[in-house]
């Protein structure tokens, strides 16, 4: 063939094929991620989810998530999920225990009332994985990786597709100018499009999710700023759909927010900083020395 797409996945063996043919191997940058899933498809009754989906992450102090996707005939695919290397429930009773801690009040009743179907299935993911073709003084000029052969992360953030569907924007976008030097053009625009997406998650996974990885000395404070950030989107519906926007990458690869919606998040938690301060002081009864 004159071109062949390596899309097989994470599993590609195109870095030993590299090898046997006589060239060099990619660089592989890694983040310990340790996630594990476990997940059972579940029929709830039609009335007690008016919701199509349902997510809550892993934090600081718990390393366990949960999600619900609706599918069709009344049928949920529900998933827990352990970052860092933190075992997810391991019966369904567990789910619901964690639903019960993490969701609204109405979801684990529901699941409760559900019809199991099947038996739970649990999948390990223990590393994100960027195998850096861009960075090879050679390649052979008839075989290009795409898609998770090149770039696969934490799947808990939900990117993966976005990503091959960004790497093959920028397929469309090398090939537009021509095929010449089409193996390397291809890596080092794919590159382009990946690293900030990276960065992002491996910041946020070595500061709070209990990965393991090289992590710059910048990682900590940045995800210390952006952490101030999340408090206030998690009641200012304009931060929420900024955020939720660029971790879905629909306006940047970049979730660095620009100075008027830091202005906006320094308001918010100073205002809620103030008020519990003003409730402090009203709820101290009058006869209680303030010294």
């Amino acid at each position: 063939a004159d071109l062949v797409v390596d899309a097989s996945g994470r599993g590609s063996r195109l870095p030993v094929w590299l090898q046997q043919w006589g060239f060099e191997q990619p660089r592989v940058d890694t983040v310990k991620v340790g996630v594990t899933y476990a997940s059972q498809r579940v029929r709830i009754p039609v009335g007690m989810m008016p919701e199509k989906m349902v997510l809550v992450g892993a934090a600081h102090d718990r390393p366990l998530g949960i999600g619900m996707l609706f599918h069709e005939d009344g049928t949920w695919i529900v998933t827990a999920f352990g970052v860092g290397g933190a075992a997810p429930p391991r019966d369904f009773a567990d789910v619901c225990a964690l639903a019960d801690a993490v969701l609204p009040d109405h979801i684990g009743p529901a699941l409760r009332a559900g019809e199991q179907l099947g038996t739970m299935k649990f999948h390990s993911y223990p590393t994100s994985k960027w195998r850096r073709y861009d960075k090879l003084a050679t390649m052979p000029a008839g075989i290009m990786p795409f898609g998770d052969a090149v770039v696969s992360m934490n799947p808990t953030f939900g990117q993966g597709v976005t990503m091959s569907a960004l790497q093959a924007a920028s397929m469309r976008d090398v090939l537009a100018r021509g095929t010449h030097d089409l193996i390397p053009r291809v890596a080092r625009a794919a590159a382009r499009s990946i690293m900030p997406v990276w960065t992002m998650n491996a910041v946020a996974d070595l500061s709070a999710h209990r990965a393991q990885g090289a992590q710059p000395w910048w990682y900590q404070p940045s995800y210390r700023l952006m952490d101030q950030f999340l408090g206030a989107a998690a009641s200012d519906g304009v931060l929420t759909e900024w955020f939720l926007r660029r971790t879905s990458m629909l306006d940047s690869l970049w979730v660095v927010p620009p100075p008027r919606v830091l202005a906006r998040a320094i308001r918010h938690n100073t205002g809620a900083w103030l008020a519990e301060r003003r409730a402090g002081r009203a709820a101290v009864p009058d006869y209680v020395d303030s010294a």
